[in-house]
């Protein structure tokens, strides 16, 4: 493989113009991508899926360079969902053989990934796939954990389901080791506990091949995103149909940033309502019913606990993660 992917893409004066014309209007901060249509493509181009699946990877370079010359310095890829684990045997093996080529090539350019300033952030659970390419994943992430420029982060062994439902599995453990009140779970906590906790939302989330559903994928980060089905399949993807979005884009955003400034007052309100409530609950069932009104010395002292609880939880979390990632790098590989 060549270094293509980190290939500067040579845009026409054309481009340029069109380039400055999108760029003064808004711009999303992250994108996702559910890269669809690779196994059609094979088809209608009478190739091997393994040429496919590896003309897919290639796409995703072509794709963060557009990203760098519009500023979206967050860019997700559904590289592979846990439904793709059911596929036949021969295909997975055909897809853990690329992903391992793809991995090791990407480490490989840990040089290149450090110059261009791009942190690799894997979302899922990869201990479901084979040992090596678990390795190489935990590597490449921690390799990159401090580049700051840009961030790439590769949906492997994921979806949507599995990750809300790790994070509520992770507050229920919280709960009954003593760490967490069954109180102290909200909104916010259960999103500080999501494989994408140091992301911001999704913005725009782009599918390609035509059709037209989200296949369990960020749909809780993507909650205010403009969503976009593009007629394209995935490694025929281009300039033009990114322009496209991004125009698009920019006429649902007014209204979408309407309803995301909404929603956030309307949280905090809601949040501070229920800490009060717990508190005032709380603070009542020590005292007697004439001694018993509302205090809002009390209330701020819970919420101050309450937030306590739940940085202290998220943190010891956060460390729990970094030492799986640890551990994954150091894995031993049978043959290796």
């Amino acid at each position: 493989m060549t270094d293509d992917w980190f290939e500067r893409v040579q845009y026409s004066w054309f481009q340029k113009f069109i380039i400055n014309c999108v760029c003064s209007g808004s711009l999303p901060k992250h994108v996702a991508f559910i890269m669809d249509g690779n196994r059609r493509f094979a088809q209608v181009k009478d190739i091997t899926r393994s040429e496919s699946y590896a003309m897919g990877f290639d796409k995703i370079g072509e794709i963060l360079d557009y990203c760098e010359t519009f500023s979206i310095r967050y860019v997700s890829v559904y590289a592979f969902s846990n439904e793709n684990f059911k596929r036949s045997e021969e295909e997975k093996a055909e897809l853990f053989s690329l992903m391992s080529d793809k991995m090791n090539y990407l480490l490989s350019k840990i040089d290149k990934l450090h110059e261009k300033g791009i942190r690799i952030n894997v979302l899922g659970d990869i201990t479901l796939f084979p040992a090596h390419i678990t390795k190489t994943m935990a590597q490449l992430e921690l390799k990159t954990l401090n580049n700051t420029e840009f961030c790439l982060s590769l949906c492997l062994a994921y979806t949507s389901r599995d990750e809300i439902t790790t994070s509520v599995n992770c507050m229920a453990q919280g709960v009954a080791q003593g760490k967490l009140r069954v109180t102290d779970i909200n909104e916010t906590l259960l999103n500080s506990c999501l494989y994408s906790e140091d992301l911001p939302p999704v913005d725009m989330l782009l599918r390609t091949s035509g059709e037209v559903r989200l296949s369990d994928y960020m749909m809780w980060q993507a909650n205010f995103a403009a969503l976009q089905f593009v007629k394209v399949l995935w490694p025929d993807f281009g300039f033009w149909h990114l322009i496209g979005s991004l125009l698009d884009y920019q006429r649902q955003e007014p209204l979408l940033t309407e309803h995301r400034e909404t929603y956030k007052p309307f949280l905090e309100k809601m949040t501070k309502s229920e800490l009060a409530a717990v508190a005032h609950s709380e603070h009542c069932s020590l005292k007697s019913h004439e001694e018993c009104h509302f205090n809002e010395a009390v209330t701020e002292a819970y919420v101050e606990s309450h937030q306590r609880r739940s940085e202290q939880f998220v943190s010891e979390l956060k460390g729990e993660r970094r030492v799986l990632l640890e551990q994954c790098a150091q894995l031993t590989v049978a043959g290796a």
